[in-house]
């Protein structure tokens, strides 16, 4: 299933078609079949039947709840399979599990769990193959198809590119266009098929091709090459050059494919673009990533992490209920952020806003979209509940500099981008957004340059109160920064000076040598 869909544009659709439903009710009795028919006698079909009911119970509620039936039925792809395959899978289990608990499963063989998500699975396939194979079959009966006056084309290259632009022509001209057989220089792909057009040959056979196309009555107006010009030998330029009254297309450079693939290519070749590091910025990031206390800060991450999953599992549930009620779907949303190394990294949040229109359609204004619901997780900070996931996958951490947005990103990073991001900082609770982003820049690179486990001990209980007094600008700490007459081209340069004059002499002392 896709992922990363903007909030504002994304809505869930839940519904559930009558043919899964039909397989839902079907595959708990056909596993029981299959496993021992004398299930259906009258002193075992009993428990059977309290098996099947809750199968058919929990099987409606994942196929709602999994949004399979709004998978377009056109194609079947193998994304779309692997989901089914969880689905049945999930339903299997979890009817396994209330079954156990209403009657510890007596009489019933352990295998028919196994059995029963074998069989959902394979009916779940089998229905959404056969409404592909109807909705193609209505497809074609709907265009009714006429090739009789259809322009016929021969394609050069037996590729995915070959491939999209059959499926193309088959979707959405058909009785216009008509591509009557594909030639490529392989002879190992001779005779193959490539989406029902069969390889007859190779590009230099095109004038006997074309030759004997045209004593059957079938004109050939147009040559369609879908492969590399540097893949095609002299021979096979001569052929398609010999007539003139036949249209040679490039399908790549018809839709600009081969420059964008070179530019692409001369992208890859170049080291990413950053800005520059300037003065001893690059050996501090190597001594500041070199530290061991990196490698235990992180264990200290996950272990923190999973166990406030655990501790604040009802307060993630009853949030993520509240948002679903007060504000919308979706209840969790991401935003496209720079993390460590300067790689970009998916923050996640909980949602706070409005969609940008009502129900009615009409643009909401900015200043309506912040609820009071939202104001509140803003305010609270429980909105970011959902980065303890950020930490899980390796993203984030509970302590570092928080990370920002792209267009927020200081012009010279210093040592800033050297760690993980974290939830939250010294920064934040040394003013927050009341500060500059030189001021936070400042005071990141203080952090990260004292790490340890007693600063962040300091920097969490801060955060604590900054949770029940809100931000405020401390002026000793920030006041330097504030001062400062440097330009914004000089921040990266002046950064761990900025730092040491707002920290004292001992701003650059690695505390902590763990």
């Amino acid at each position: 299933m896709p992922s990363f869909i903007p909030t504002t544009r994304a809505n869930q659709r839940y519904c559930v078609e009558l043919p899964d439903v039909c397989c839902a009710t079907v595959a708990p009795w056909l596993a029981f079949a299959l496993r021992d028919p004398r299930f259906f006698e009258p002193e075992l079909v009993g428990q059977a039947s309290i098996y099947c009911g809750v199968a058919l119970i929990v099987g409606i509620s994942t196929l709602y709840t999994s949004q399979i039936s709004n998978t377009l039925t056109l194609h079947i792809s193998l994304p779309d399979g692997i989901y089914i395959v969880r689905c049945a899978f999930i339903s299997a289990v979890i009817t396994s599990t209330v079954a156990f608990l209403i009657t510890r499963l007596d009489s019933i063989p352990r295998s028919v769990p196994v059995i029963h998500f074998l069989v959902l699975g394979s009916l779940l396939l089998t229905a959404g193959y056969v409404r592909s194979a109807l909705t193609q079959y209505n497809e074609l009966k709907r265009q009714n198809v006429r090739s009789r006056d259809a322009e016929k084309i021969i394609v050069v290259g037996a590729n995915r590119l070959a491939s999209f632009y059959i499926q193309m022509i088959d979707a959405h001209s058909v009785g216009h266009h008509k591509v009557m057989a594909i030639l490529d220089a392989r002879p190992s792909l001779r005779n193959r098929m490539l989406n029902g057009r069969q390889i007859i040959g190779a590009p230099e056979d095109l004038p006997s091709i074309l030759h004997e196309y045209k004593i059957h009555g079938i004109e050939i107006r147009r040559v369609v090459v879908t492969a590399d010009r540097s893949e095609l030998s002299q021979a096979a330029w001569d052929c398609l050059h010999s007539d003139a009254s036949i249209e040679v297309e490039f399908l790549a450079e018809h839709f600009g494919l081969v420059q964008r693939m070179a530019e692409v290519a001369a992208a890859q070749a170049l080291p990413a673009a950053s800005p520059p590091l300037q003065g001893n910025d690059a050996v501090d990031i190597i001594l500041v990533q070199r530290r061991k206390y990196w490698k235990v800060k992180r264990v200290i991450d996950v272990v923190v992490a999973c166990l406030l999953l655990v501790i604040l599992a009802p307060v993630i549930a009853a949030v993520g209920f509240s948002v679903r009620l007060g504000i919308g779907s979706l209840v969790i949303f991401w935003q496209r952020r720079v993390g460590r190394n300067g790689g970009a990294i998916f923050v996640f949040k909980f949602r706070t806003l409005l969609t940008p229109f009502d129900g009615n359609g009409h643009l909401r204004d900015e200043s309506e979209r912040l609820s009071g619901l939202g104001a509140f997780l803003r305010r609270t900070r429980l909105d970011e509940l959902p980065q303890l996931f950020n930490i899980l996958r390796g993203e984030m951490s509970i302590v570092g500099p928080r990370p920002l947005l792209p267009i927020d990103q200081p012009p010279s990073d210093g040592i800033r981008l050297a760690v993980l991001p974290g939830i939250t900082g010294w920064a934040q609770v040394h003013g927050g957004n009341l500060i500059t982003p030189r001021e936070k820049n400042a005071l990141d690179e203080y952090y990260i340059r004292n790490a340890s486990l007693w600063l962040d001990f300091k920097i969490l209980v801060k955060t604590a109160q900054v949770l029940f007094v809100g931000d405020r600008p401390h002026i000793k700490v920030v006041e330097r920064p504030r001062s400062s007459t440097s330009s914004e081209t000089e921040i990266g340069s002046n950064a761990s000076l900025e730092a040491k004059a707002c920290f004292g002499p001992q701003g650059f002392r690695a505390r902590g040598k763990v």
